[in-house]
């Protein structure tokens, strides 16, 4: 106890450690745990040591499910971070110069999260609807009927159908994170580079830029954790197999069809090892995506020892 008065502040985070260890720590050891056995879930776990890793890399209907999975995932993080986040650094800059209206356009992009993923998911199809979806009316009033297509039943449009919805639910959500990024830049060197004759991308570009790039940082981390871990749209637009051809399966659907879904068998023992191969593949994306954010995070740290 004589520890704990010395360091009084260890109080404060005592809880919040225990709370973080108990619900994110143990969960992650428990996995791993559960990864080295062959079990269905229910009856007596087999210890297998790695051969479940062995067998999800080495059997060939399960390796190409999960590179097909992990393709799809790096193409949704790629769309996103090169289209959807130019875009809302540049909606977050318009909002910031305080355009006209730009209450009204802040509230507009922002409220489809407002939105249940199942209505965005029924709207997409019915734009993209081969019989009476709007996107061929469109095609057909400007002249371009010979390029409409059942966009929704083709499987190498899949995975794009997936992410234009994704993209219009979400665009508002790092447009918001920047524009709070950027309302903490100082006004007074805002004014200053106005006084001088700054242009108005000049502004953008070598002042607001540079202010918030730990925020781009930050958003281009979270692009990668949600492309990983996006689960809802696929599996309603495609169902537990991922859609014709599983052209819409993501890296948490092939974990929800292997673990909980549709568990027949494609060679191994997976049909009768659904829990262990499961937490297998969620192991496998734990380390992608921690990988991932660790170097993120040294990125961060140098180019903020740079700035200092």
């Amino acid at each position: 106890m004589t520890w704990f008065r010395k360091r009084p502040f260890l109080w404060f985070i005592l809880p919040g450690f225990a709370l973080y260890s108990l619900f994110t720590v143990y969960p992650i050891f428990s996995a791993f745990q559960i990864s080295l056995n062959k079990w269905d879930g229910i009856g007596p776990k087999t210890f297998v040591g790695f051969a479940n890793y062995a067998e999800l890399f080495g059997n060939k209907e399960l390796f190409g499910q999960l590179t097909g999975a992990f393709r799809h995932s790096v193409i949704l993080f790629l769309l996103n971070a090169l289209a959807v986040l130019p875009g809302q650094l540049y909606m977050a800059y318009l909002l910031y110069s305080r355009i006209k209206g730009h209450r009204f356009f802040q509230a507009m992009i922002f409220s489809p999260q407002f939105i249940a993923t199942p209505v965005i998911v029924f709207m997409g199809t019915l734009i993209f609807d081969g019989n009476i979806g709007v996107f061929n009316k469109l095609l057909e009033a400007v002249g371009l009927g010979e390029w409409t297509r059942p966009w929704i039943g083709l499987p190498e449009f899949g995975i794009y159908i997936v992410w234009i919805m994704v993209a219009w639910s979400g665009i508002g959500v790092g447009m918001i994170f920047f524009l709070g990024a950027m309302k903490m830049i100082p006004v007074e060197m805002m004014e200053a580079a106005l006084l001088e004759g700054a242009s108005y991308w000049r502004r953008f570009f070598s002042i607001v830029l540079p202010q918030i790039k730990t925020t781009v940082l930050n958003m281009l981390i979270l692009t990668y954790i949600f492309a990983m871990t996006m689960f809802d749209f696929s599996f309603i637009l495609g169902g537990v197999s991922g859609g014709i051809n599983r052209s819409v399966d993501v890296m948490a659907l092939f974990f929800y069809r292997i673990a909980f879904g549709d568990n027949s068998a494609v060679g191994g023992t997976m049909n009768v090892n659904a829990m262990g191969m499961g937490t297998t593949i969620a192991c496998v994306m734990f380390a992608v995506i921690f990988v991932v954010a660790v170097v993120q995070v040294v990125l961060t740290y140098r180019r903020t020892e740079d700035g200092a």
